[in-house]
């Protein structure tokens, strides 16, 4: 395992903050140089607060989820076993552990067809609808 914090993998993960973190830094160099919004100190100090308060909160939510993905791929790593996906325990089918539910609860469908009574009930709900309408 790196000594580093950051591995590549966890820096291609958090690239996509990078484009919103540049975006941001532009435009707070391009609003300090040239100011397009007229010289009123007031609005200028609004406008640069509201980039460098969001490029911070950015930046530092990039920083720990960095952590949080260089955490959490290190534990995997200790420890694969735990997150493996479960193994088929039988080829045949015939041998698969049987289902939690009582399959006597469920009825058995034998056709395509819907119940018989399926007509009435989505007659009720169509009076019900034309019934909220009025």
């Amino acid at each position: 395992m790196s000594s580093r914090t950051f591995d590549r993998e966890t820096l291609l993960d958090l690239i996509v903050n990078a484009i919103p973190l540049v975006m941001m830094a532009f435009f707070v160099g391009v609003f300090v140089l040239y100011n397009p919004f007229g010289t009123d100190l007031a609005n200028q100090a609004i406008q640069l607060s509201i980039v460098i308060i969001t490029f911070g909160a950015l930046l530092v939510l990039t920083y720990f989820s960095g952590r949080a993905i260089s955490k959490a791929e290190s534990e995997l790593e200790e420890s694969p076993e735990e997150f493996a996906e479960p193994q088929a325990a039988a080829a045949d089918p015939s041998e698969a552990t049987t289902p939690d539910y009582d399959e006597e609860e469920f009825g058995e469908v034998t056709s395509d067809e819907p119940p018989e009574d399926a007509a009435a009930i989505a007659a009720d709900d169509a009076d019900d609808e034309s019934a909220d309408d009025e």
